[in-house]
């Protein structure tokens, strides 16, 4: 494990604006920086980050962390490869591997993806190289891809048994289900997350008999299909280079495309493009060509995902395919310019939809025009919306101000109200006294001199208190990676953002001015209680002259 003291170095050397920077556009605002939340859509930005204090903080979402959680939460990598990426920018050398949780999990799929990979490569596997030659797939100029073949006759089972791995991993992971192998003769397409580690499987039964055609992992704590694309593992440096991101439906697509120079390019694991995904894509593109197939069901399915991609605020193409056809196909028959060609000159998402609408009477237009409203309100960028609803003014002859009624705007744009103050920060005295101790830590001395343990009422408080007492040494990015409640660390990081740091003269007349209106005020309520039952009129009235003063 690593320890404690490297782990908070790391933390404390990266400066939490120059990275974040790499991935959002920041603005100085005072002490802070302000943007967009690259974790929510919004108008108004609501994210704030402290260089400072090297915590971040959206007031809109509640997400808040330190340089480590960024990239967790940005790259969806684990907590060991974000601390190792940030290590590495520092030049900081460090052994991740036994941080990692859900660590056997990870070692039995690397474990399957060598039995695979072995078993295509072999006599076994020949099956699996000539329907790939069919195919016209290259293992050879797809490495990166670890292609593999699960046998008629399975062999998984005893492989991992010589590996001393048993059933009930094997389960765990997804690859045994009642004693028995989930992939007999497929095609088999190791399934990476962004760290480049497998987490699932997917497979093209061979033989028409075999169903489902493809059938994935199901899902396990590392494996949510949900929330990762096909191929974006070894797409993400080519799409973050052009911008660009290729959107395809399946694996044989993607696996063809890419093999002839086509490489900005991932697939939904064979379910609709989902939010996570979509959003998952905006991190490393600005554009998105939809490449679906050119069939009705194609059609259907680049049209629900406009509306997903759009809410990511992405510049949404689609290329379309002559109907018969998908880009393996096409692509195989009519090469890559071709294919190019079809790509760079893809209309946008309000010209294709408007182009393929069928629209025959005054009631089809309407139609059309409602759903293309409805797709563009879901822009947030307000000078793009501005754009498109200006142009579908043009196109369809109405008044921009009808459009911006049908979406229930007015005819100016207000602007979003930001989270209110009394949402932003907390109303617990201790929480208050707390904010005012982690945002001056320097004079932690001080604080020992003036509070005790016995001072705070609040458990969750003084379990924090404790944890400071113990850790002298103690920084504000750490409050990130402690076991506390999550509602108390994110009020914290709300108030921490917020609040200014004082000179020791004013922040110790805090302190004491904090001691005297609420730690005594509470403990002469509590002697007053005590007062009453003992019916000592004498004390009362003692104690009660002194919480007037």
């Amino acid at each position: 494990m690593i320890e404690r003291e490297k782990i908070d170095e790391i933390i404390r050397q990266t400066d939490i604006v120059d990275l974040i920077s790499q991935y959002i556009q920041l603005r100085k605002v005072g002490k802070n920086y302000r943007a967009l939340c690259p974790f929510h859509t919004e108008r108004t930005p609501s994210f704030y980050v402290s260089p400072e204090k090297g915590i971040y903080y959206c007031f809109g979402c509640k997400k808040g962390g330190n340089a480590v959680s960024f990239l967790m939460e940005y790259e969806h990598l684990d907590f060991p490869d974000a601390l190792r990426r940030l290590a590495k920018n520092l030049g900081i050398e460090i052994d991740t591997t036994k941080n990692l949780k859900y660590k056997e999990l990870y070692e039995v799929n690397e474990l399957a993806t060598q039995f695979f990979n072995l078993a295509l490569n072999k006599e076994i596997g020949k099956k699996g190289q000539n329907y790939l030659k069919e195919r016209m797939i290259d293992p050879e100029k797809l490495k990166d891809f670890r292609l593999g073949y699960a046998p008629t006759t399975g062999g998984l089972i005893p492989f991992m048994r010589q590996k001393g791995v048993g059933i009930e991993r094997l389960i765990q992971a997804g690859l045994v289900s009642q004693n028995r192998e989930i992939f007999h003769d497929r095609i088999i397409f190791p399934i990476f997350n962004l760290s480049g580690r497998v987490i699932g499987f997917g497979g093209r039964g061979i033989e028409n008999y075999i169903q489902p055609k493809y059938l994935n992992s199901p899902e396990t704590p590392i494996f949510k299909k949900g929330e990762i694309l096909y191929g974006l593992f070894q797409a993400k440096e080519s799409m973050r280079a052009k911008s660009e991101a290729i959107l395809v439906e399946g694996y044989f697509d993607l696996l063809s495309l890419y093999q002839r120079n086509l490489k900005n390019i991932c697939a939904p694991l064979g379910t609709a493009l989902t939010e996570n995904q979509a959003l998952l894509i905006s991190r490393y593109a600005k554009k998105v060509n939809i490449l679906f197939d050119g069939d009705a069901s194609g059609i259907k399915a680049a049209l629900r995902a406009i509306g997903i991609l759009l809410n990511t605020q992405v510049s949404v193409h689609v290329a379309m395919l002559p109907e018969g056809y998908d880009p393996d196909e096409f692509i195989k028959e009519k090469g890559s310019s071709a294919i190019n060609d079809l790509i760079n000159s893809a209309p946008d998402f309000f010209t294709f939809y408007k182009d393929i609408a069928v629209v025959k009477t005054v009631e089809d237009e309407i139609n059309l025009i409602n759903e293309l409203v409805q797709i563009i309100g879901r822009i947030q960028d307000p000078v793009r919306l501005d754009r498109y609803l200006k142009y579908a003014s043009r196109v369809f002859d109405i008044p921009v101000d009808v459009l911006r009624k049908k979406m229930g705007m007015e005819t100016s744009y207000k602007k979003e109200a930001p989270p209110s103050r009394s949402s932003r920060t907390t109303t617990n005295p201790e929480e208050k006294l707390m904010t005012l101790i982690i945002n001056n830590l320097e004079y932690f001395n001080r604080v020992k001199e003036l509070l005790s343990i016995d001072d705070f009422k609040d458990a969750k408080i003084k379990t924090l208190f404790e944890i400071l007492l113990k850790r002298e040494d103690f920084a504000v990015q750490e409050l990130v990676d402690l076991d506390i409640d999550e509602e108390l660390k994110n009020r914290l990081l709300a108030s921490l953002i917020e609040t200014q740091k004082l000179d020791e003269e004013e922040f110790v007349r805090s302190i004491n001015l904090f001691y005297k209106k609420n730690i005594m005020r509470h403990k002469l309520k509590q002697k007053i209680s005590e007062a009453i039952k003992a019916d000592d009129t004498e004390s009362l009235k003692k104690y009660k002259e002194l919480l007037k003063s």
